[in-house]
């Protein structure tokens, strides 16, 4: 994608530097989670250990063997492990950009300033208290620009990636709530209650895509 921005704002610019960089790192390290789950494993032998650490004696050191590593790839506990863990550093990247951009424009929010939305996929309003949706509409309204990423619609599913991120974050990977279920729903994420969030491999290119392309649609704007 485009990463050439029209704003000349110095603090944008920094602060944008900064999230493709850290988008890009997060891709690299699904990259190399996809490229082990297709490296034939076995042929290291089974009972091969992996220690994440030189720190400890065996005995002491957290150990994980080459058999344990295949089942997890393929029973798919792996890719959604990673996943999962791409999908929190994707919301934490988006956070940082916007927490620098109302930071640079002096714009706070509190609950105050949550706010409702509608979007056709729940048939109905949804109050949206994230201090980062609530900071992107406030820097909306606040420096009188307007860009996609300001509609209702896209708030919306923004609010769907980062209740992903709560599920994984807060809830064990579990989707614990139908009001989960339905935030998860506006960006066509099936889900069951009380059961294991499940994404698809092309997930989280689609979130980074999502955020990124609509993220620079309001740096476009920024003056």
């Amino acid at each position: 994608m485009d990463w050439k921005p029209k704003t000349t704002n110095p603090a944008i610019l920094t602060a944008l530097s900064d999230y493709r960089d850290f988008l890009m790192r997060i891709a690299t390290l699904y990259a190399g989670t996809r490229l082990v789950e297709l490296i034939d494993l076995f042929a290291l032998g089974g009972e091969t250990k992996i220690a994440i650490s030189d720190d400890f004696p065996e005995g002491m050191t957290t150990i994980r063997t080459v058999d344990q590593l295949s089942k997890s790839i393929q029973c798919g506990e792996y890719g959604q492990l990673a996943l999962g863990l791409g999908v929190i550093q994707l919301c934490t990247a988006f956070e940082i950009f916007f927490d620098s951009a109302a930071s640079s424009h002096g714009v706070a929010v509190s609950q105050a300033d949550s706010f409702d939305a509608t979007h056709h996929s729940i048939g109905g309003t949804v109050k949206l208290g994230n201090k980062t949706l609530m900071q992107i509409r406030k820097l909306h309204l606040s420096l009188g620009v307007n860009s996609p990423m300001n509609s209702d619609e896209v708030l919306i599913k923004l609010a769907s990636i980062i209740e992903a991120r709560n599920c994984f974050t807060h809830a064990g990977g579990l989707v614990k709530t139908l009001k989960a279920k339905e935030r998860l729903w506006a960006y066509r994420i099936p889900s069951t209650v009380g059961q294991p969030l499940k994404l698809k491999d092309n997930h989280l290119d689609d979130f980074l895509h999502y955020m990124a392309i609509n993220t620079l649609a309001f740096v476009n704007n920024v003056p």
